[in-house]
């Protein structure tokens, strides 16, 4: 009986970690190589893309024009992604007195917004295996 519990624990946590997936992201479009790249990944439609609102935040050294960066283990799900280009390394993402981001940015599905942020909808990834996107910046 132990052992046969001890089987079924090793099956449901090898069965979890399929349900897991590696997102891997080109970004392109990077004017200087110096400072970082802020990246928020959301999970939720009423928080994106809101500062605070982000499941997972990262920040990476800028180290080329063109930039490849995987974000692993992401849980089978809709995600929508904000990045920033934080040329001045002060890993905020500047704003004017509009509020509109002072320094390049991104969305996922290379959303470019009018006159507001875009939806979360607009900007949705449906993650149900590894997969690879590309991220243009706007200046």
């Amino acid at each position: 009986m132990k052992l046969l519990l001890i089987l079924f624990s090793i099956y449901i946590s090898t069965f979890q970690k399929s349900e897991t997936y590696n997102l891997t992201l080109s970004i392109s479009n990077i004017k200087e190589v110096k400072g970082g790249i802020g990246l928020s990944v959301f999970n939720n439609a009423s928080s994106f893309p809101k500062k605070d609102g982000a499941y997972k935040t990262y920040y990476y050294n800028v180290t080329g024009k063109t930039m490849s960066i995987t974000i692993k283990d992401l849980k089978k799900g809709d995600y929508a992604l904000a990045i920033y280009h934080d040329a001045n390394g002060d890993k905020e993402c500047n704003l004017n007195f509009l509020g509109i981001p002072k320094e390049m940015y991104g969305f996922s599905n290379n959303i470019k917004p009018k006159l507001s942020a875009p939806s979360f909808a607009d900007c949705k990834i449906d993650l149900n295996s590894n997969s690879a996107i590309t991220i243009k910046l706007i200046d």
